[in-house]
């Protein structure tokens, strides 16, 4: 079983060797957090809303360091000094996991490691457990086909319904981005459009014009994406693409590229730093896609022609 440690760099880490969080397997440990600022000292002055919070902050980024997020944590426990602090407490607990609810814990203790402090949690987390807002992207103009290929069938279904039904065997409720809120920006049109509007921490992101990809391909993708920090796109034979993860906190770097008319995905990745993810070779002609007549000619050959 594969084993990963974060350490925040935090004095109390070196001193008393542990680590901010752990990963083994799937399954990721934070250790009980306080709230400290960035150069590791205590929030003196603060209410418990107030550490509550900046603890949240620093679980977040030990879940992202590890390949996981805030959804997909499965348990907390939290420890208060006095109990007359377990109303607001839990009311920052629901504005974070309000939609996640995972199993948690809340008892009053003595004291803390420093007197100024007034509450210390933990968390168990399993990476990709908690998902990711699945969109399809079908707001490109289809110039080279002239049409809209999204609405094109293949078999009992269109183009975008094989990418629906691809999402939702591998457990995804896909959502549709079909209108750009800045038209004419190719993918990134619809990549800044759905981050947006997004309430998860992640994206998985899929084309409408790849009829073949399969729920397997995608949950393979997926459990890569989220054994590791950050963005993940896919290699294919000409550079990198669909399907692709995203975290919704590189938005400035989206921003950023659209900003400077930037509009390659391939440039994107770049700025993201972006892991690559290799499918298995016999899925590989899953990725085909289609942008031209002889595209959709040959997509239409091998759908009447599975074994050729």
């Amino acid at each position: 079983m594969n084993r990963q440690q974060y350490m925040s760099g935090a004095q109390w880490e070196a001193d008393v060797g542990y680590s901010r969080a752990v990963r083994a397997g799937r399954h990721v440990f934070l250790s009980g957090t306080t709230a400290v600022d960035t150069n590791g000292r205590v929030l003196r002055q603060a209410d418990v809303r107030t550490q509550a919070t900046r603890i949240f902050e620093i679980m977040e980024r030990s879940l992202r360091k590890l390949g996981a997020c805030l959804e997909d944590v499965v348990r907390t426990r939290m420890y208060v000094t006095d109990m007359a602090d377990a109303a607001a407490l839990g009311q920052i607990h629901g504005e974070v996991f309000g939609n996640i609810r995972p199993a948690s814990t809340l008892v009053e203790i003595s004291r803390l490691i420093d007197p100024a402090l007034r509450v210390e949690i933990e968390a168990d987390a399993v990476a990709g457990i908690g998902g990711a807002a699945a969109v399809i992207l079908a707001g490109g103009k289809s110039s080279r086909l002239g049409s809209d290929k999204s609405r094109i069938r293949l078999g009992r279904r269109t183009l975008l319904g094989h990418a629906k039904a691809a999402l939702q065997s591998a457990g995804f409720k896909p959502k549709v981005v079909d209108t750009d809120r800045q038209p004419g920006l190719g993918p990134l049109g619809g990549i800044d459009t759905a981050l947006r509007s997004a309430r998860h921490s992640r994206l998985l992101f899929v084309g409408c014009d790849m009829p073949f990809v399969s729920g397997e391909l995608i949950e393979s993708f997926f459990h890569a994406a989220t054994s590791g920090e950050g963005a993940m796109f896919t290699q294919h034979e000409r550079g990198v693409g669909f399907p692709f993860m995203l975290l919704r906190e590189e938005m400035p770097v989206v921003e950023k590229q659209i900003a400077k008319g930037e509009l390659s995905l391939q440039r994107l990745a770049k700025r993201l730093k972006a892991r690559s993810w290799q499918p298995p070779a016999n899925r590989v002609e899953e990725l085909f896609n289609i942008n031209t007549a002889a595209d959709l000619a040959e997509a239409m050959n091998r759908w009447k022609n599975p074994e050729r």
